[in-house]
């Protein structure tokens, strides 16, 4: 009976899972280089810190980009020729990687977008239940001489999560897709908005208000009305291709587009109330013809600055 016991019991004991092995990570954002917009790309020069205690395992060996862009011209160079141990008896190691890296930009908002620049790896061999990612006490520095020309840098952040893939790669001897503990690294930038806006509203702005003097001048001087309406509907839509010069190809509406497709509203509507003059004037009603007119403009120009007033005001809070 004794016997049966010991085997029953054995035969219902679950056997206790291995805690992965904790490793404490960190970064320092040395310099961050050629942001290209349109490729969605970025030069960094990072340093990652790595610290553990199991010493079967070499993580700064076996880490792994997972955003690179040009994976040819990346370089991890390790600060020491072998771990070093630390009087607290762990191990450690510094590798610094230099190359470019890719992330997704949106523009929905843009010039007044907010954009994140981001590194982020994983261990390419041991999973997360293997080995765990964990954030140092103070697990991300920026060099405080970095300059990014054209934006404003924010403070850095580290994020650690697991991350599955949707797949097992082909390998039937899995039931379950793989899992790894993945850090994210990631800088948010923006765009002064004083001069952004000054850069990018003053040209439309001078149009729409060269515009509106069809709408100021008098009723009686149409072909000049209608010469200056037909030039600023030109001059929007050579703004606006100059404009998309400089903006990656997206099929979505930027901030821009919704403030060019209002400047054409705005002179197609000036166009419209200076035709439904002209038959007055022809019939000599040139003082309806006029107050009309300064009524129409009245009209127009609020509902214009309202609206460039709600789409700058919709980006700034959701950037």
């Amino acid at each position: 009976m004794l016997i049966g016991l010991v085997f029953a019991t054995r035969a219902f004991a679950q056997p206790e899972l291995a805690e992965p092995v904790q490793v404490t990570v960190g970064a320092y954002i040395n310099d961050v280089q050629a942001l290209n917009l349109r490729e969605h790309s970025y030069a960094m020069d990072v340093y990652l810190w790595f610290r553990w205690e199991d010493d079967e395992l070499v993580p700064a060996e076996t880490v792994e980009v997972v955003n690179p862009n040009e994976l040819w011209g990346h370089v991890a160079d390790a600060q020491y020729e072998e771990p070093i141990r630390l009087p607290t008896g762990e191990w450690y190691q510094v590798l610094r990687v230099q190359g470019r890296f890719s992330h997704k930009f949106f523009f929905y908002n843009y010039p007044y977008d907010r954009q994140e620049l981001v590194v982020e790896f994983e261990d390419e061999t041991h999973e997360v239940n293997r080995l765990e990612y964990v954030p140092d006490a103070d697990p991300v520095a920026v060099n405080p001489r970095l300059v990014l020309p054209g934006f404003h840098v924010g403070a850095a952040n580290l994020t650690i999560e697991p991350f599955s893939y949707p797949t097992a790669f082909g390998d039937s001897r899995r039931s379950e897709p793989n899992c790894y503990s993945r850090v994210r690294v990631a800088i948010p930038i923006s765009r002064p908005a004083s001069t952004s806006s000054l850069k990018m509203l003053l040209p439309v702005l001078c149009v729409v208000f060269g515009a509106s003097l069809m709408l100021r001048l008098k009723a009686t001087l149409v072909d000049a009305r209608i010469g200056i309406g037909i030039t600023s509907l030109l001059t929007v839509v050579a703004i606006q291709l100059a404009s998309n010069e400089t903006m990656p190809s997206v099929d979505y509406l930027v901030l821009m587009d919704k403030i060019h497709l209002t400047a054409y509203v705005y002179v197609l509507a000036g166009l419209g109330v200076v035709l439904a003059t002209v038959r007055q004037v022809d019939e000599g009603h040139i003082q309806r013809a006029q107050r009309l007119q300064q009524v129409a403009c009245w009209w127009l120009n609020s509902l214009f600055l309202a609206c460039i007033a709600i789409l700058i005001g919709v980006a700034i809070v959701h950037g």
